[in-house]
């Protein structure tokens, strides 16, 4: 990062200096800012912030947490990890868009379990044969007769624990099934998903809103995912859909 100093600065920058100045206060030090490098390790960079005595243009933000952060707030910002919602029916049917042409009559799996209706919405979108029961995933990831009789894997992954979506990132590569994720669309900057990857397999889905729920709940939408899918040999290798 670079910085600059001068006489100059923003006009909040100035209104602040001259209340400091009446205050007698003393210049405020070099704030601490968290950013995030490569490899998803928070490192520390420090530099000086302008305040801004409005508090309505300071919107709180919700500190990032895990390898990949997590679904966040309707508005977009991340916020807790751990965090399980069921897909909404217009997702799936948003993904139909995309997939169906290739997908529609093949045998599609949806291990994760919530509350056991998304197979129900998968077929209702279009998809022919889906598998959807509450089972070990990783253990039937290593079911090998199963997975060969796959053709995909497609559904809204569980974060249910610290590291799961590389956990089951790592299952399906080993497995050598093709799949597609509805993951958080920082996952697309993560050191371990370009490692662990090939670049020429990958394909990406980005919906404008993903709409999801809790049991019970109403739906709401959430911004920044991507349907991150790997040797589905898709037409394109970038959708932007509704």
């Amino acid at each position: 990062m670079t910085t600059t100093t001068g006489t100059g600065g923003s006009r909040a920058a100035k209104k602040n200096a001259a209340r400091r100045k009446r205050k007698k206060l003393e210049p405020p030090a070099s704030r601490a800012v968290d950013v995030v490098d490569d490899d998803d390790k928070v490192v520390r960079d420090h530099a000086a912030e302008d305040e801004d005595e409005d508090d309505e243009n300071n919107a709180p933000v919700v500190a990032r947490t895990g390898a990949y952060g997590s679904y966040g707030s309707t508005s977009g910002r991340m916020s807790i990890e751990d965090d399980e919602w069921a897909t909404a029916q217009r997702t799936w049917d948003a993904l139909a868009t995309v997939l169906l042409p290739r997908f529609a009559k093949e045998k599609i799996w949806a291990p994760f379990v919530y509350d056991e209706r998304a197979g129900e919405r998968m077929k209702r979108a279009g998809f022919e044969k889906v598998v959807h029961k509450r089972a070990d995933f990783f253990a039937r990831v290593r079911d090998r007769p199963f997975v060969r009789s796959l053709s995909a894997v497609v559904d809204n992954p569980p974060y249910t624990g610290k590291g799961m979506k590389e956990r089951v990132l790592r299952a399906l590569v080993d497995a050598e099934v093709p799949f597609c994720l509805l993951l958080p669309l920082g996952v697309l900057h993560g050191a371990m998903v370009r490692e662990l990857l090939d670049e020429k397999e990958v394909q990406v889905i980005i919906p404008r809103k993903c709409y999801v729920f809790k049991v019970g709940g109403a739906e709401v939408p959430f911004k920044y995912l991507c349907w991150l899918c790997y040797r589905m040999n898709l037409d394109k290798d970038l959708y932007l859909i509704e």
